[in-house]
């Protein structure tokens, strides 16, 4: 009888232990779900940071290119926004300002894609 009484006071202890079981592989499937967002996030991010960098730097190139071959006529005071382009084709722009201490001229482009900027520099000596 002793034996009975025991069996019938432990089914509840089961059903105890097999949702501390369950609940304890939620949290732990929930902390790896969450590490992995935080690595596409980061692994997205680093690509459009690339893609504004890329741009940037065309519009430096178009800026030393213009100044070199195509003689454009550099202002005389420091300017933003010589160059512009609203869209290189992938959703990029850039922008570059200008500001000049003679001999040196010095363009600074900045790259934009899906609100992520960079910029790149550089420095032409004149003539």
């Amino acid at each position: 009888m002793s034996l009975i009484n025991k069996t019938r006071n432990e089914k509840g202890v089961v059903l105890l232990l097999t949702l501390l079981i369950l609940s304890s592989i939620l949290v732990v499937t929930l902390g790896a779900s969450d590490l992995v967002m935080a690595g596409i996030k980061t692994n997205r991010l680093t690509g459009y940071s690339n893609i504004a960098f890329f741009a940037s730097e065309a519009g430096l190139e178009r800026a030393l290119w213009e100044a070199r071959q195509n003689n454009y006529a550099l202002p005389d005071t420091d300017t933003s926004n010589v160059f512009s382009l609203g869209d290189l084709g992938n959703g990029s722009s850039y922008a570059v300002d200008y500001s000049s201490s003679t001999p040196d001229v010095t363009f600074k482009s900045i790259g934009n894609y899906r609100a992520v900027k960079r910029s790149v520099e550089s420095i032409y000596e004149t003539d």
